[in-house]
């Protein structure tokens, strides 16, 4: 089977980016690869080098292709005009309709956008459109997903990510549910587990508002003043969406200083390569959303490193942790530090980190490839038994792919 994914417009496909959509696709991708399927990704280009194991189009959209101020102005006004999604949407709608005609592309997979895929639906009646929602739908997209057409398979990576849509949607959308995995090759827990003292605890992710990386701080200052004997890493670069810069700023401050206050350290952005050797070096990983989580990659890669993972149970985490890791409310020091402090028992510690590795064994990319393709068979055999076909599509764009939505 051939298979497109087309990244978001602000979703870049370089090492250096590392968004979790990106991470995503890169790793389903191979996993596909792997089985023999032929996939492309279509991608904004940001000017920097892409993944090499992957076949790439860039799309000529993006930071790579910066347009003039007054070009800028014009696209905001049509944008407002003709309700679009956002102000350089147009370019990027004509950039991804140029790199699918370019060449076949069998299944083509949109990744948290469901006007790009209403459009291609409606546009192509041959290609199926697969939406695949790694985020909760916000208010716009939740108006956007009452217009999907029947025709568009949409996907969402955690149960709570489905349940969300489709209640925002008025039960019009009931996504069905492929879990993300992790790279068990990569991450996997180390052949001699840390052992003795002190306990060592580690953040990874970007650091966000949303994240409660300071909330392990505090925790783990507190069982330092209590005589614990307690180490406390914080892995990630400042990276938040939808937060003002100087909201962003404040919260870096108060995370390094809790970070201080706690006797830490901050060793900044890791490539994945460097981060599984790093994280197979603790004992105990938190994973502390104050928001709902759509999944929880960082967990994930945490618990399949050998680490025992403190969680909040915020979203899609549960579906991550499962039994497996000790949860906490969000933003509460407190239960933090209650939660590593029963982990001091060693043979306890010992049993969640066991715990957590074997959960992490079944949410491979493996296991992520074989339902996503399972997924997209059932529709498939359900028409070819009833001698059902695809309704006929009608393209309502203008000829320029700016039309309005309707």
């Amino acid at each position: 089977m051939r298979f497109t994914f087309v990244l978001p417009v602000d979703e870049y496909f370089t090492p250096g980016w590392s968004g979790a959509v990106a991470t995503v696709t890169r790793q389903l991708v191979t996993e596909l690869g792997r089985m023999g399927h032929e996939c492309v990704v279509l991608a904004p280009d940001d000017g920097e080098d892409v993944y090499p194991d992957v076949s790439v189009t860039r799309l000529g959209f993006g930071p790579a292709h910066p347009r003039p101020v007054v070009a800028r102005k014009l696209a905001s006004l049509t944008a407002r005009v003709r309700g679009l999604p956002r102000w350089d949407y147009a370019a990027y709608w004509s950039a991804v309709r140029r790199g699918l005609d370019r060449a076949p592309h069998g299944d083509v997979v949109i990744a948290n956008d469901p006007v790009t895929a209403t459009r291609l639906a409606r546009r192509d009646r041959k290609a199926r459109v697969v939406l695949w929602l790694h985020n909760f739908p916000d208010r716009q997209a939740t108006e956007a997903l009452r217009n999907v057409p029947d025709e568009v398979l949409v996907l969402a990576v955690s149960e709570a990510v489905a349940r969300a849509t489709a209640t925002g949607s008025d039960s019009r959308v009931s996504p069905l549910v492929v879990h993300n995995g992790v790279d068990t090759r990569l991450f996997h827990p180390p052949s001699e587990p840390p052992a003795g003292r002190p306990l060592r605890v580690v953040c990874h992710g970007r650091i966000d508002p949303n994240k409660g990386q300071d909330a392990a701080a505090l925790g783990v200052a507190m069982l330092r003043q209590e005589g614990h004997d307690v180490e406390l890493t914080v892995i990630g670069e400042l990276r938040t969406f939808g937060f003002d810069q100087a909201v962003a700023d404040a919260y870096a401050s108060r995370v390094a200083d809790a970070v201080a206050l706690a006797g830490g350290r901050m060793l900044g952005w890791m490539p994945h390569d460097q981060l599984a050797v790093e994280l197979r070096t603790y004992d105990i990983a938190c994973a502390l959303s104050r928001v709902e989580e759509p999944f929880g990659l960082a967990a994930l890669e945490a618990m399949a490193s050998g680490c025992a993972v403190v969680a909040t149970s915020k979203g899609g985490l549960p579906e991550v942790v499962g039994s497996a890791g000790v949860m906490v409310a969000p933003d509460s020091p407190e239960e933090v530090a209650a939660a590593i402090r029963s982990l001091s028992d060693l043979e306890r510690l010992r049993d969640v980190r066991r715990a957590c590795s074997e959960r992490a064994a079944g949410l491979t990319w493996s296991a992520t490839a074989n339902r996503f393709l399972q997924v997209l068979d059932e529709p498939r055999r359900a028409r070819a038994a009833t001698g059902a076909t695809d309704r006929p599509r009608t393209d309502p764009l203008s000829g320029d792919g700016t039309g309005t939505i309707g």
